[in-house]
């Protein structure tokens, strides 16, 4: 009989201990999966700064270009009046 009690209680205390073991897995892996969630949030909010930088430096280069083609038109327009002045020259 003390033999039984003996054997449940290691088997209770076995199972408990299992138990045990279980739960501290779980605790160290909701530490691991919270420092992790830590660093992607961090990479997260460095990766918005970064966006919004080039979104910013898009715009400006947009504004660029479009200033360049403007000056490029203007400039083409008046190679062709002086191309058209030299063609009148020679025609005369």
């Amino acid at each position: 009989m003390t033999d039984n009690i003996t054997q449940l209680e290691l088997t209770g205390l076995e199972r408990f201990s299992h138990l045990e073991d279980k739960i501290f897995r779980v605790v160290e892996a909701f530490k691991t999966i919270k420092r992790e969630n830590e660093t992607l949030q961090t990479e997260s909010q460095k990766l918005k700064v970064e966006i919004e930088v080039l979104r910013r430096n898009e715009a400006s280069y947009n504004q660029n270009l479009t200033q360049i083609q403007k000056e490029r038109e203007a400039l083409r327009e008046r190679v062709e009046k002086a191309l058209s002045l030299l063609a009148t020259l020679e025609v005369r």
